[in-house]
């Protein structure tokens, strides 16, 4: 099966597009490992005051925050690849349906369409 709407050169430019991407994520979360590492070797020289450990504490869950996103990206990102390499990309993994074309481009790693998304989202968030 595949999806009408888009072409191989569609594919072929999003795909630039995924890899692209990628490497932005990846530069983004080596900073971060490197600005921890700056981090716990500044701790070490002196000694904080309850204001500066605070401001650490948020930087600390700011940057895990911000660390478990690229993370979550970068697999999609990796499972639009694969869905490249094997002819699947443009399906949803949910159901086969085509993803829209406006979607793709929007989000080129949508694995789901947009429905199924907000579906996948609902249920993966704990009740409040």
């Amino acid at each position: 099966m595949q999806n009408d709407e888009i072409d191989q050169q569609f594919v072929e430019h999003q795909r630039e597009r995924l890899v692209g991407l990628r490497e932005e994520l990846v530069r983004i979360r080596e900073g971060m490992a490197a600005d921890e590492e700056d981090l716990g070797e500044a701790e070490g020289d002196s000694t904080p005051d309850s204001g500066d450990m605070s401001q650490d504490m948020f930087t600390r869950e700011m940057d895990a925050s911000i660390g478990e996103q690229a993370e979550r990206r970068l697999g999609e990102i990796d499972r639009a690849l694969q869905k490249v390499e094997e002819g699947t990309y443009g399906l949803s993994d949910d159901s086969g349906k085509p993803i829209p074309t406006g979607r793709l481009e929007a989000v080129p790693e949508a694995i789901r369409t947009v429905e199924e998304q907000q579906r996948f989202e609902r249920e993966r968030r704990p009740p409040i």
